[in-house]
């Protein structure tokens, strides 16, 4: 799913026979128009909102979900949205509040056989991909604008807060949720109104803070600095650009990859998923300065990274 989200629209055979290829791997994880972290079938993990929105939206960017699938899969996410008066429950972890118009990470329904509930809670990370593919929908309904702007308070609420800078529930670096967010502020002017001011002072502070850890610590890890190239990308940002990029160059290993990374985390539990694909994958998109539907206009790359 990720890799087909930063894939660009396929430029020849091979290009179009990668996308092929991973949109069959995404359907292994499919159920009905939910789509799940696992494959089907292989765990009692139910679908998820963060896959859903994630998958559909990358699937739709390459012309293989009609705009009636699209629909559908949206119909399910704005069902996910939490009601008032609904409750954390049993299974929440300490300090969970659910708020409404906010798509949870697990629908309630129970209508996924062979699943067991996961319990209430929210992920910023997951609503962002979420609200992503919501706003992808032509159709305007009174539900589609009561998520569109209880997700986009929340986002808000999360970025300003400074809560962002511990993670999120599945996502344990900022970096995940700045980009997510960035991913909306380049699409979506909706989204560009409310967080782009706030994204931007929140790159301010990161940016600064990297700075002064570089002077003792280095300039942190590959997947980190990926994501903070494609968020800066995203507000069409060049400061810092070139040095995040030749960091990156710097970092591949000599069989052309990067080094794992923790991009997930399962939940409040310290198991972190992560690998050197992942991490690659980014990485390339990071410097990978052709135009597409989520960057900016196309920029060339510095002289000392192309030589490199």
């Amino acid at each position: 799913m990720v890799t087909l989200m930063l894939q660009p629209p396929p430029q020849d055979w091979a290009g179009r026979e990668l996308v092929a290829r991973l949109a069959t791997q995404i359907e292994g994880a499919r159920w009905q128009r939910r789509y799940r972290f696992f494959p089907y079938g292989s765990s009692g993990f139910p679908a998820d909102t963060d896959c859903t929105g994630m998958a559909a939206g990358a699937l739709h960017r390459h012309g293989l979900l009609l705009a009636a699938d699209l629909e559908a899969c949206v119909r399910d996410l704005l069902h996910a949205a939490a009601p008032a008066g609904l409750v954390p429950g049993p299974r929440a972890s300490d300090g969970v509040v659910l708020v409404p118009g906010v798509p949870l990470v697990y629908w309630e329904d129970g209508a996924e056989p062979g699943t067991a509930r996961r319990g209430r809670k929210h992920d910023a990370v997951a609503c962002a991909n979420a609200l992503y593919t919501v706003q992808l929908c032509d159709t305007l309904t009174a539900e589609t604008t009561q998520f569109t702007v209880a997700s986009h308070r929340y986002l808000a609420d999360h970025l300003t807060s400074g809560r962002y800078l511990a993670g999120t529930r599945y996502y344990p670096s900022p970096e995940a949720f700045l980009y997510a967010i960035s991913r909306l502020c380049a699409r979506f002017p909706a989204s560009a109104r409310v967080l782009s001011a706030p994204l931007h002072q929140a790159m301010n502070a990161r940016e600064a803070a990297a700075s002064a850890t570089a002077l003792t610590s280095g300039p942190g890890n590959a997947l980190d600095i990926a994501l903070r190239t494609l968020t800066a990308d995203n507000l069409s940002r060049t400061a810092g650009q070139a040095e995040r990029r030749l960091h990156l160059v710097r970092m591949q290993q000599g069989d052309g990859s990067w080094p794992a990374c923790p991009y997930y985390r399962m939940g409040r539990f310290p198991v972190y998923f992560g690998s050197p694909y992942l991490t690659t994958i980014f990485a390339l998109k990071a410097l990978h300065t052709r135009e597409d539907p989520d960057r900016g206009p196309a920029r060339r790359l510095p002289a000392d990274v192309t030589a490199s």
